[in-house]
């Protein structure tokens, strides 16, 4: 087992000194015009919001807005996404185990029907959530390509069909 650690020590520091050695491609390093703190910004697909919104959206809600960029909506559609989540499971607990909640409700009967409409309120919830993002996403990706004076064109690519392509103006 020592000689075993003693083999694997002198592994990470042959590692580490050619890693020390390697060539440095980074401009900052090399004295290049790079400014730190710059952020290299890109322009916001609005299908492309959408589409985030309806696929991974559908787990996570508020997805679309985050790739946009509208990270307080998407925050919100997350924060009522996880509560229609806790709505919907105790619903459900309600309705399948009444008796747990006789001494709350006054009885299985009265536990079991609160417990639909939690559940109702809770699948509503997750319902409105996934549907306001979807709704949201291209908007919040046109607002921050207007914000960054940034937008997408459509335009004919030599006869080939449509291509995207990027216009910024300064």
């Amino acid at each position: 087992m020592k000689k075993f650690v003693v083999f694997a020590f002198a592994i990470l520091m042959l590692a580490s000194r050619l890693n020390a050695a390697a060539p440095v491609d980074d401009p900052t390093l090399r004295g290049g015009s790079r400014n730190i703190g710059d952020e290299e910004l890109e322009p916001k697909d609005p299908v492309l919001a959408t589409v985030f919104s309806i696929l991974p959206g559908l787990v996570f809600h508020g997805f679309g807005s985050y790739y946009a960029g509208d990270y307080e909506f998407g925050n919100k559609m997350l924060v009522t996404e996880i509560a229609g989540v806790g709505l919907a499971l105790w619903g459900h607990s309600l309705i399948h185990e009444p008796d747990s909640w006789n001494p709350y409700f006054g009885g299985a009967e009265n536990a079991q029907q609160a417990g639909y409409w939690v559940k109702a309120g809770g699948v509503t919830l997750l319902v409105a959530s996934w549907i306001g993002d979807v709704a949201n996403a291209s908007e919040a990706a046109d607002s921050w390509n207007k914000d960054h004076q940034m937008q997408f064109q459509m335009d004919s690519y030599y006869g080939t069909g449509v291509r995207l392509a990027l216009a910024e103006h300064f």
